[in-house]
């Protein structure tokens, strides 16, 4: 397999060919222009071509799509790039393209080598080396709300690395992926991500503050090292839009409408790391920074019918183009004066990471083409960082929109993960959402009346109507009810009476559960180790005793007969974890239904004199007879005393 470093020596040689015959100069300098053998030569060796062909209507577009690798559609010329054998069969076809210079060829970059930070003012590109020491550095500088994250290491030696950005607290919160230059010649997004890092770390505003405190953001500044640096680590001069495997990042994932490997191509590594961290990190909000044109693209990038939520995207990707426009009314307009597109209206393509991520992965992922140069002079890099800084906070604060709640157990209280937040009559495609490990949700969503179903399996589905204004936060408490909630009724009489609870009553409320349901017809209850808690007309019910357990007795005092009925999940006795210690135990009944007492106590290992009883029976254990007395059968919900001649359980 061809590694980087056997490509970036095949360019270097090119290049000092043509710089020695006078060629190389047309690169660099005013006079752009190569001859098509020129041309040929150069990307025969780089194993990528760019070229540009004539169309005559939209389906012929279609038909390019499923050749090249579509870049841009100007009128009836088409801008592509192709790997070796997509050329060939291009012009198998009968096209004839015309072979353009490839974009990060028409100038020399200014780089940045790392050695004087302090004088860096992000006007150039930073060598490899340098990044991989920027990224360490915020790590290191600030570990209290930094965190460096590698999601692999590529054959060439490069990185794949993001950074984890918040107050200290990830969890309960919206979380947000920013990331860029998937293409690798589409450097402007590279140097707005590290700028973004870099300001929210060191800024001191109020803004920055609350996007810290409320959101777990995730940034990744260069998705495609290998196709940003295969001209070498010390430049992007020559970078290409594949990775080094000839792979285009953006048509390499799973597509909804056209298959697992839209582009008959096997998951690149770069690929299935973003995936799985799509998987690991269920992302409220996102967006992919690109470049060769200037305009927010929204869903769906392989599919005519419109997003769901199409209202919203137009929204909040207008929200961005109005706000960059504010700096430059001439920038972001191409295609679109507006400043926004649909991607399918746009052009068509397949395998994006923006559809991956809102139709798979329950992102709503923005794909920001933020420069009509895909490579730019580096001197222009901090105009750009003007134009784009206040629309990138502001589409994080997007995330903190909409509706947001967290689902609990209506029983337990516990929070309920993987709960679905369905908006009735609306989501459609990968559109709901789903609670997170914390049982929050969070769901981006056009101001409107909506009905919002929330269900999880093994409980009961919960309805309830919401209205919400744009750019409202609404926030929800939703407690869902276990579909196998039983009843169980236990008579209890006048006096002491030995009680289990034989369903499961929620640990953290079950005390108060029995003591609002015995209210003032009991005085007393109390357990053998946990304490006791007393009733009086003046302070209700008070005392030590803070919970019930399921693996206890406990001893009530009521002042009248009885029927206790209580609400709670179905247990099998028979799985607790029973203890008899030498002496008297107070026992919980091991049986799910009446069993003969011989039967019910076999597992024990009774030894000759145990004793076991009731509050009004008992029994002795005879060897070689079995047990003897009053007491003859073990009933669910009942407690007994007993009495172990040794520590055997």
């Amino acid at each position: 397999m061809r590694t980087a470093y056997i490509h970036k020596n095949k360019i270097q040689t090119l290049l000092l060919l043509w710089l020695l015959t006078g060629i190389g100069a047309s690169l660099y300098g005013q006079d752009l222009s190569l001859s098509g053998q020129d041309l040929d030569a150069l990307m025969r060796m780089r194993e990528e071509y760019y070229f540009s062909v004539k169309v005559s209507d939209f389906h012929e577009i279609q038909e390019l799509n499923h050749l090249v690798s579509v870049d841009q559609v100007r009128d009836s010329e088409v801008v592509c790039y192709a790997d070796p054998e997509q050329y060939q069969l291009l012009l198998s076809k009968g096209y004839s393209p015309t072979l353009l210079t490839p974009p990060s060829m028409l100038e020399e970059a200014s780089m940045y080598d790392g050695r004087s930070r302090a004088g860096y003012e992000w006007d150039a590109y930073p060598t490899y080396e340098a990044y991989e020491s920027m990224m360490e550095e915020y790590a290191s500088t600030h570990p209290d709300r930094c965190t460096l994250m590698t999601l692999g290491t590529l054959e060439s030696g490069r990185k794949i690395m993001l950074v984890r950005l918040n107050n200290g607290v990830t969890e309960g919160k919206p979380k947000f992926l920013y990331t860029s230059t998937m293409h690798g010649d589409e450097t402007t997004g590279y140097i707005l991500m590290l700028r973004l890092i870099d300001h929210l770390l060191t800024s001191t505003s109020s803004e920055v503050q609350c996007l810290m405190d409320s959101l777990d953001i995730f940034i990744c500044p260069n998705a495609n090292p290998d196709g940003t640096y295969y001209g070498g680590n010390h430049t992007v001069n020559g970078a290409r839009r594949y990775n080094a495997n000839r792979v285009d990042l953006n048509r390499n994932y799973k597509d909804f409408d056209d298959g697992d490997h839209p582009d008959g191509k096997a998951y690149a590594l770069e690929t299935q790391w973003f995936m799985q961290l799509a998987y690991d990190y269920p992302f409220t909000m996102g967006a992919n920074y690109h470049g060769g044109a200037e305009v927010a693209n929204y869903p769906w990038d392989t599919y005519q019918p419109v997003h769901p939520d199409d209202a919203w995207w137009r929204y909040v990707s207008q929200q961005y183009a109005t706000t960059v426009k504010q700096h430059n009314s001439s920038y972001f307009c191409n295609p679109s004066s507006s400043g926004i597109t649909n991607g399918y209206a746009w052009y068509t393509i397949t395998g994006s990471r923006q559809d991956f991520m809102n139709y798979f992965a329950e992102c709503r992922e923005l794909t920001i083409e933020c420069s009509n140069t895909k490579c730019p002079n580096a001197s222009n890099l901090p105009t750009y960082w003007t134009y784009n800084k206040e629309a990138l906070l502001q589409y994080m604060r997007e995330a903190l929109r909409g509706l947001h709640g967290v689902v609990r157990d209506a029983f337990t209280g516990e929070t309920v993960p993987g709960a679905s937040i369905v908006i009735e009559n609306h989501d459609a495609f990968g559109s709901s959402v789903s609670s997170h490990n914390a049982g929050d949700f969070h769901r981006p969503i056009k101001g409107g009346t909506y009905t919002l179903t929330v269900s999880k399996e093994g409980y009961q589905p919960y309805t309830q109507s919401v209205t919400i204004a744009d750019g409202q936060r609404l926030d929800l408490d939703i407690e869902l009810m276990p579909s196998n909630l039983q009843q169980a009724t236990y008579h209890l009489t006048n006096g002491w009476n030995w009680w289990v609870p034989s369903l499961d009553l929620g640990e953290d409320h079950a005390l108060q559960t029995l003591e609002q349901a015995l209210g003032n017809r009991a005085s007393v209850i109390k357990s053998q180790n946990d304490g006791v808690a007393y009733y009086t007309e003046a302070t209700g019910w008070v005392g030590s005793l803070q919970n019930l357990h399921l693996n206890q007795m406990y001893m009530i005092e009521t002042n009248q007969n009885l029927d206790l009925t209580l609400t709670g999940l179905p247990f099998d006795p028979e799985t607790l974890d029973i203890t008899l210690l030498p002496g008297w135990n107070w026992m919980v009944s091991p049986v799910s239904q009446n069993t003969s007492i011989n039967e019910a106590l076999t597992p024990f290992e009774p030894q000759p004199g145990d004793i076991i009883k009731s509050y009004r029976r008992f029994a002795i254990y005879i060897e070689g007879y079995g047990w003897f007395g009053t007491l003859t059968t073990l009933k669910p919900g009942e407690g007994y005393m007993y009495h172990s001649n040794t520590d055997d359980k």
